[in-house]
């Protein structure tokens, strides 16, 4: 694994595909290579025959790849001896190459399944039971990374994500009294699930057409929407208050919401949301520091502090 490796180490292995850039230089060009594994990333350079090899695996996911590891400017980097595409005939295991939720997907469901049998609304259970009930639909939420890096971005990543919401909904209901727990945790439930449409390839994540042209806010709430329509005499009210809390879950229009919340449920929707990712992220730079502050984190604009 890539964690493990060390200069002089003679690798053959499956890796993913994280980039491929053609360097020109004073005798040619070079390829340079990202590759990543369920540990890490590593970067890798290939000299000879390096715009035929582009062409062959520009638009890999997997890759199998012999070469020494090196040092390259203080880190270590992969001399490529031989390279080429995965293919399907290949027995490889995805579990070494991309993260998987701590604990697995399995106990992930589990945990969904215990809240869908707390829920008191007949109208919010029917509709989380006929998303439950779609096994396409919901093999893909399950699997399913919350984001391509920022936070729960491995397989399991968005019920983790969810989940982890809903159960946070349930304790913040008990303590507000006027909250409908059951419209927060099916918030909880159905806000990021347009990311499963906003996000493909299983390997190598990347947004797809839609996704950059929709995004997953407005994908959420079209499925929603058609699931709702096949519910008879779901009340209109209730539909509106279930969308409003999708459409308002990143709180402004400076962060992709096409509305603010305007209900107490969809407020909580909000602040919960930025717990969990905001937590999720903390643990993530937490595991991957090597003192006790973080490198500048930008998107937080701010270093991270674990003394």
């Amino acid at each position: 694994m890539i964690s493990n490796f060390a200069q002089g180490d003679a690798v053959e292995d499956f890796f993913v595909l994280v980039s491929a850039t053609l360097i020109p230089y004073d005798r040619g060009e070079r390829l340079r290579i990202e590759l990543s594994d369920a540990t890490g990333k590593i970067e890798g350079v290939i000299w000879d025959s390096a715009s035929a090899i582009y062409e062959q695996i520009k638009e890999s996911e997997i890759i199998k790849v012999r070469g020494l590891v090196t040092s390259y400017r203080d880190r270590p980097q992969l001399k490529v001896e031989k390279i080429r595409p995965a293919t399907e005939s290949d027995e490889i295991d995805l579990t070494r190459l991309i993260k998987v939720v701590p604990g697995g997907i399995e106990a992930q469901i589990e945990r969904f399944n215990q809240l869908l049998s707390t829920i008191e609304d007949p109208f919010i259970s029917e509709l989380i039971r006929l998303f439950k009930a779609d096994s396409d639909l919901f093999e893909r939420y399950s699997k399913a990374p919350a984001g391509k890096r920022w936070h729960h971005a491995y397989l399991g990543g968005l019920i983790q994500h969810s989940v982890s919401m809903a159960e946070l909904a349930a304790v913040v209901c008990d303590h507000y009294e006027e909250l409908n727990r059951d419209l927060v945790v099916c918030g909880a439930f159905f806000h990021d699930v347009g990311k499963i449409f906003e996000l493909s390839g299983e390997a190598k994540l990347d947004y797809t057409d839609k996704g950059r042209l929709i995004g997953h806010i407005t994908l959420g709430d079209q499925l929603i929407s058609s699931l709702i329509a096949k519910i008879p005499d779901f009340p209109e009210k209730l539909e509106f208050k279930i969308r409003h809390s999708i459409l308002a879950h990143h709180g402004s229009f400076e962060l992709g919401s096409p509305v603010k919340p305007q209900i107490r449920e969809a407020f909580i929707l909000h602040l919960l949301d930025l717990i969990d990712s905001g937590m999720n992220v903390f643990g993530r730079y937490d595991a991957s520091r090597d003192g006790e502050w973080t490198d500048w984190v930008n998107l937080w604009e701010r270093y991270l502090y674990f003394g």
